[in-house]
């Protein structure tokens, strides 16, 4: 066990709910395996104002997690921000620097990473993007700033919501196309890599498709964002289908590593990170 002591540095992850989060089971695993003095809470908030900074500041929370709903709330709070998150205007980190809090957006680069399990060279590759929240600006933002993709093509229930979203991310990106594809258009040979970001098919949420199943074909790479369960109905119908599936797990890994790199300036234990993840994930099986 590393030593903790009054010297400890504090981190946790912000948002609400939080009870079901495994983030301080990450940090916490890699801030013992490498001996670093510092401890990972939860800190459960319903509502994020100036006040909230400011308690943060005095109680000298050295960086934070950020999750729904206050990612809007850390950008526009904070005192710098790197380029992800001035793009997504959201943020999912924070990190105390001489009294202020600069943000940063991980989750785009875990998705990216998640991504580059199964496709280490997404160069021209086509996406279709199910979604429009945060985390999937996030990833096509990320999408547009490393990997020179094809085209991202951008689908959803909301047709208004969905347009909006394109033409932001399209504005925003002007080497990409980017389009919003009503799901009736949609054919299995207008993309290659499928990446849900809505909550369809996470555990207590609707267990329904995001995606007609007819649409997936072998030639496809199917990444779902959802972790719980770790096979969604989309990743099943995927395997099911032949498609190379990506799991949920990966960015949470991932963008947890790349905080912790930031949080500490050191490399994060991936491995034994991953081994902790799955360990609870199979519990909850």
């Amino acid at each position: 066990m590393a030593r903790i002591d009054g010297s400890a540095r504090l981190f946790g992850i912000l948002g609400h709910p939080v009870a079901h989060s495994l983030s301080p089971l990450l940090h916490n695993t890699a801030f013992e395996s490498k001996s670093i003095n510092a401890l990972y809470a939860a800190f459960n908030v319903a509502e994020a104002d100036a006040s909230l900074k400011r308690a943060l500041l005095k109680l000298n929370v050295s960086g934070l997690s950020i999750t729904i709903p206050h990612k809007s709330w850390a950008f526009r709070f904070c005192d710098a921000a790197d380029d992800l998150s001035q793009a997504c205007e959201a943020a999912n980190t924070w990190i105390l620097r001489e009294d202020e809090y600069h943000a940063y957006n991980t989750d785009g680069p875990g998705a990216i990473r998640a991504l580059q399990t199964a496709i280490p060279e997404l160069r021209g590759k086509r996406h279709l993007l199910l979604g429009y929240g945060g985390a999937a600006a996030a990833i096509a933002f990320a999408l547009a700033q490393v990997s020179s993709p094809g085209a991202i093509l951008i689908s959803g229930r909301n047709r208004r919501k969905g347009r909006a979203f394109a033409q932001r991310v399209q504005a925003g990106t002007k080497r990409t196309v980017v389009e919003y594809v009503e799901a009736p258009e949609l054919r299995a040979e207008d993309f290659d890599v499928v990446i849900n970001t809505t909550p369809l098919g996470m555990e207590g949420k609707d267990q329904g498709m995001p995606l007609p199943s007819a649409l997936l074909a072998p030639a496809h790479t199917v990444f779902d964002i959802v972790y719980t369960p770790m096979r969604t109905p989309l990743i099943a119908q995927a395997a099911e289908r032949r498609c190379t599936v990506v799991y949920g797990y990966y960015m949470l890994l991932y963008q947890a590593a790349l905080q912790f790199e930031l949080f500490t300036g050191e490399a994060a234990p991936e491995n034994l990170m991953e081994r902790e993840l799955l360990s609870a994930l199979r519990r909850k099986l």
